[in-house]
């Protein structure tokens, strides 16, 4: 039996799906990534009164994932993928429009950890998705577009932390070889860590 053909509209559709996840998961990127770019410059204005608050709000979302992924794969076995994808979607877009009048420790937290939970809806819900509409044989292809095309919105804010005045940036999720790559062709100090999953992503 021989391989399926490259284009049939199976993976036609997988595609689609990998491109309209990542361009989702992108979107919704938008107000975090800002975050790391603002916050540290504009704690003050943002009503932080210590510069550690900014460390904590910055890492607290991932912090939170980690009980939350087993709990929301659970969540994904009673709803379907496109109500927590929506759900996602709108947590996202809910913090992102709050990070513009929080004026609080507390509030710029819980905003943060929901965002960790929009997040872990995104990514989780994806990557279901992908699975779902992926055989052997394109897995590998139509995960590696979709954290390619996501991390193109990350390496987007180079060009952002450049016109600012940025020169140096961390960087941990997946891929991390093609990050190190493009900002050094940007000219910026990097320094880099992978993320570590049960599947490839190196």
């Amino acid at each position: 039996m021989s391989a399926p053909s490259p284009s049939c509209p199976d993976d036609a559709a997988a595609r689609r799906l990998a491109r309209s996840m990542a361009v989702v998961s992108a979107f919704c990127l938008t107000g975090d990534t800002m975050l790391y770019i603002a916050l540290p410059l504009f704690w003050q204005e943002c009503g932080l009164t210590a510069l550690w608050q900014v460390g904590v709000l910055l890492a607290v979302n991932r912090l939170v994932r980690l009980p939350l992924n087993p709990l929301v794969r659970l969540l994904y076995t009673r709803i379907d993928q496109r109500t927590g994808m929506a759900l996602a979607v709108v947590l996202a877009a809910s913090t992102t429009l709050m990070y513009g009048v929080a004026q609080s420790f507390a509030l710029w937290l819980l905003l943060r950890c929901l965002w960790g939970l929009a997040w872990t809806l995104l990514r989780l819900g994806s990557l279901f998705a992908l699975m779902a509409a992926s055989r052997k044989d394109n897995r590998g292809y139509l995960m590696g577009s979709y954290n390619g095309l996501v991390r193109l919105g990350s390496l987007l804010g180079f060009a952002e932390m450049l016109r600012t005045g940025t020169t140096s940036c961390v960087d941990m999720y997946i891929f991390e070889s093609a990050v190190l790559e493009a900002a050094d062709k940007a000219g910026l100090r990097c320094l880099a860590g992978e993320g570590v999953f049960n599947f490839p992503s190196a």
